[in-house]
């Protein structure tokens, strides 16, 4: 092949190669931004579940449903002279004097 012919094909080569290498360059950036916002994403949904589960404990504390049912559903403790036992055979689940 002579010269003359060589250097044109070479040159293309070394063209393609330098466009190819722009690309991925560019594409690596790309990826690196994306994935740059998906972590920060990431932080901030856990930021929000970390919120979600404080908020979820709080409102489910035992001092704010025993208000809540004394105030909005006019809910009183049990005390002993207003309880009635109802008579009857015990429980099938419960375990019977002379049985294993």
């Amino acid at each position: 092949m002579s010269l003359r012919v060589a250097v044109p094909i070479l040159v293309v080569f070394v063209m393609a190669s330098a466009i190819a290498l722009v690309n991925a360059r560019y594409e690596a950036r790309s990826l690196f931004i994306k994935s740059e916002q998906l972590s920060l994403q990431a932080q901030e949904l856990d930021i929000a579940w970390r919120h979600l589960q404080s908020d979820r404990a709080e409102l489910a504390r035992h001092a704010r449903i025993t208000l809540l049912a004394k105030e909005d559903l006019n809910l009183v403790p049990a005390e002993l002279p207003r309880t009635m036992y109802i008579p009857g055979r015990p429980s099938v689940l419960l375990p019977r004097e002379g049985r294993p």
